[in-house]
């Protein structure tokens, strides 16, 4: 088969002319590879952002045992799947594989996240007009909408 040489992006730079006449095959190694690179770069800057303190300070903790999966992996997990193509939450169960590749990263998956967005529901209000009878349904979802205006900050 002749010289095999690992080769990588980063390090071909860093070859040398002698180098290259030296080789006669590329193997492209083929380890800890992902498709879905570009988010763990999105994943760190929602981090140093403070999301999840954010999150936590408006909504509250989640679960009575501190084990529970807090707002802001919620959130998380299904923005980074909808930025990784996801249309609907079982599409996060098809991603989580990717988004553990990188280290310290733990964040829930589908079952969780619906019911986490369920816990944030809000019951509506129903206004009745006075002039024509009929009634209206709003919901103002506050601590949402509390948490987008302290996102803008």
């Amino acid at each position: 088969l002749g010289y095999v040489r690992n080769f990588t992006y980063l390090g071909a730079a860093n070859i040398t002319s002698k180098q290259i006449s030296d080789m006669t095959k590329v193997a492209i190694k083929n380890e800890n590879v992902t498709s879905f690179g570009g988010i763990y770069h999105i994943m760190d800057v929602f981090s140093k952002l403070g999301f999840e303190k954010l999150t936590e300070s408006v909504l509250g903790k989640r679960g009575s045992s501190g084990k529970a999966f807090s707002h802001g992996s919620i959130f998380g997990s299904l923005f980074f799947s909808y930025l990784c193509g996801g249309e609907c939450l079982e599409d996060i169960n098809a991603l989580i594989g990717q988004f553990k590749q990188r280290p310290d990263t733990l964040l829930p998956g589908a079952d969780t996240v619906g019911r986490g967005l369920k816990e944030l529901a809000e019951e509506n209000i129903i206004y009745k007009s006075e002039i024509s009878g009929k009634s209206y349904s709003f919901n103002t979802a506050e601590k949402l909408n509390t948490l987008l205006l302290r996102m803008i900050r």
